[in-house]
């Protein structure tokens, strides 16, 4: 698998509190996340530098996976870790009282794939030239979007739509959404808000689906985000079943 990620603080920001980690294994398995960190100051940058780094560490302790089960139960354990240190460090300062970060990522491994999800970052698929969003988010638009109290396009625009209703490090336990897709994909794309938030997915899958290499498509999703006002910190990592390279 080939995969290749960025991270940008965007125009209006003074800190970016996105982090991501692209890692492969000795055996070949690779992991993949993106975590958006929220929380004043830099307290989000902390949360978020903690996910990706106490995955990655725990992702090169683990010498191989065995079936699905075997990776359900490390994720749970290794994501439910990283709550752990995240809440417990959030409990030795005020600055970095509340602080929490979304977290989403792939998992590649046994020639299967799974994805995980906590909060509204998201991670999109490209099957046979049909764009799907593969995550639901963790907000409360989409909760009433889910009631049918909003449409998607209002819900896009709802003055709380970057309110969560689960993140990494905020309580004592955590949801995780974690499943097994489907093989056969071209591309999968792992994202924080500060790109689907403000560039559409039409917009999206056409640069996905150009002719740049894999770095390029990156840079142009990151220039996307910007063009459409930098608003927010924007991250991405691009996955496609070629050999593995991260540039």
């Amino acid at each position: 698998m080939k995969a290749f990620g960025a991270s940008d603080i965007g125009l209006r920001r003074k800190q970016n509190q996105d982090s991501y980690v692209i890692v492969e294994s000795d055996e070949g398995s690779l992991l993949a996340v993106v975590c958006d960190g929220i929380g004043g100051g830099l307290a989000g940058d902390v949360a978020s530098h903690m996910a990706v780094t106490h995955l990655k560490e725990r992702f090169l302790q683990k010498r191989v996976f065995q079936d699905d089960i075997d990776v359900k139960h490390w994720l749970k354990d290794t994501i439910q870790e990283a709550n752990d240190l995240i809440f417990m460090q959030s409990t030795k300062s005020s600055e970095q009282k509340g602080m929490g970060t979304t977290c989403v990522g792939v998992i590649h491994t046994m020639n299967q794939t799974y994805i995980f999800n906590i909060g509204d970052s998201r991670i999109y698929g490209i099957y046979d030239h049909a764009f799907i969003c593969l995550t639901e988010d963790h907000s409360f638009v989409q909760d009433l979007v889910k009631a049918g109290e909003l449409t998607k396009e209002q819900a896009k625009y709802h003055p709380n739509r970057n309110m969560l209703t689960n993140a990494l490090g905020i309580w004592d336990n955590v949801k995780i959404d974690m499943n097994k897709i489907k093989e056969g994909y071209d591309i999968l794309l792992i994202c924080s808000d500060g790109l689907h938030g403000y560039v559409s997915e039409e917009q999206i899958f056409q640069i996905l689906t150009s002719q740049y290499d894999m770095r390029h498509r990156v840079y142009e999703l990151i220039d996307a985000s910007k063009n459409a006002g930098g608003y927010d910190n924007v991250s991405v990592i691009v996955l496609s079943g070629e050999d593995s390279s991260h540039e």
